[in-house]
């Protein structure tokens, strides 16, 4: 019966659906588009390795008010040599690799094309074993080239196509950078544009012994750390910041002079960050949600209101007032539903087109709807749809049939 009353006024219907696409469409895409960033940037975090410690003088996140800023600054700079004296230490028994990184940047030219401020990232050969480095041609460096400071490189996508044209057979070919003549062993896949620029597209990667020996601006110097795959990054920490503490010869009294960074708490931050923003979306959706059900209860009034010699007739041939009630209640609900669907589905539309797009560039990023929001879109709608639904649906259970009869 319920259904039969929905078709029979299909315009009211559909007005009524369509208020509440639209608050469950707000919802949703609001959902979608900040649960796809924040999953976009924890999949960027990823590629600065797993189990892996990052020694610096900076604190990534933190830090607060009772650490000023100018005691980072003071810090010492980690050092190439501290590499030695980690896999010296007791912790070393839990280290997967250790690798030293710093970088500057400068021009890079091949005949009679350069390119400027390009990023060059001196690292220590270990890294290939921290992180999974994607080469479409040639290799990384091994750690007899890394230890004599030998004048090769692995360039970036970008810097490939713009130094040559072309990232397909270079190796074996130079370039120079800081004067220097630089060889070619290998060229790094295209890993596109991602949210938060990780990525080696736009550099170029040589050893750090021969970085430091051609430059003297190095910055962002730190050690990365990884721990066995048996182990983890948060059984290692305490251990290594000892470890830390005794080669920098710190006594007990004295603060730590150097920060031990965990993607997780990157990952943390994030999480916190983008849960914030969802209450804030949610607090906005539910607005446009709210006018589609004052839509839904309007709608529902006048439904009663024409049927009220019709509830009169069912009432007086037996219908008792939970059947009235769960009659109108049922209406409420599946136009909400209906609406709920429709505005899923429409997120669902513009993520695939957006991914179309994005797909077609050079953009990583990726619209994903999930199960999840899927199933509060649901919930969202079903609970707007019994509340719009309660009061009109009370009173038609109420009406005293002889006078609902009577009514015009």
């Amino acid at each position: 019966m319920a259904f039969h009353s929905l078709i029979s006024n299909k315009l009211r219907s559909i007005l009524s659906v369509i208020g509440i696409t639209i608050g469950i469409f707000s919802i949703i895409t609001v959902f979608t588009a900040v649960d796809s960033l924040e999953m976009n940037i924890k999949s960027s975090l990823q590629s600065l390795g797993k189990n892996v410690i990052y020694i610096d003088k900076w604190q990534w996140v933190g830090g607060g008010n009772d650490y000023p800023w100018w005691k980072y600054v003071n810090r010492p700079d980690a050092r190439y040599s501290e590499i030695k004296s980690i896999k010296e230490q007791p912790v070393s028994q839990l280290i997967d690799a250790v690798a030293f990184t710093s970088s500057t940047n400068t021009t890079v030219r091949a005949g009679d094309k350069f390119l400027e401020n390009v990023k060059i990232d001196g690292y220590s050969f270990e890294f290939s074993k921290i992180e999974n480095l994607e080469i479409t041609e040639g290799r990384f460096f091994n750690e007899f080239e890394d230890k004599n400071a030998r004048n090769v490189a692995v360039l970036g996508h970008n810097v490939a196509i713009g130094l040559f044209d072309t990232d397909k057979g270079l190796v074996g070919k130079y370039f120079s950078l800081f004067g220097k003549k630089v060889e070619i062993i290998g060229v790094f896949k295209n890993q596109g544009d991602n949210i938060i620029n990780i990525d080696f597209d736009d550099n170029v990667v040589v050893p750090v012994r021969f970085l430091q020996y051609i430059s003297s601006e190095e910055n962002s110097a730190n050690i990365i750390v990884k721990a066995k795959d048996n182990v983890g990054s948060d059984a290692i920490y305490e251990e290594l910041r000892g470890s830390m503490r005794s080669i920098r010869r710190l006594k007990p009294q004295q603060e730590d002079n150097f920060t031990l960074n965990k993607i997780s708490f990157l990952s943390d931050t994030i999480t916190e960050l983008f849960g914030t923003i969802n209450t804030f979306g949610l607090i906005i959706g539910l607005f446009s949600l709210l006018v589609g059900g004052f839509g839904v209860a309007n709608i529902m009034f006048v439904s009663v209101k024409e049927r009220t010699n019709i509830i009169g007739i069912q009432k007086a041939l037996g219908a008792k007032n939970e059947f009235i009630l769960f009659h109108f209640l049922t209406e409420s609900v599946v136009l909400s539903l209906l609406g709920g669907i429709v505005g899923i589905l429409l997120t669902w539309g513009i993520s695939g087109m957006l991914n179309f797009f994005l797909a077609s560039g050079t953009s990583t990023f990726r619209m994903v709807l999930t199960m999840g929001n899927v199933f509060q879109g649901i919930l969202f709608a079903s609970a707007i749809g019994l509340l719009a639904g309660m009061i009109p649906a009370y009173r038609a259970s109420r009406l005293v049939p002889v006078e609902a009869i009577r009514s015009k």
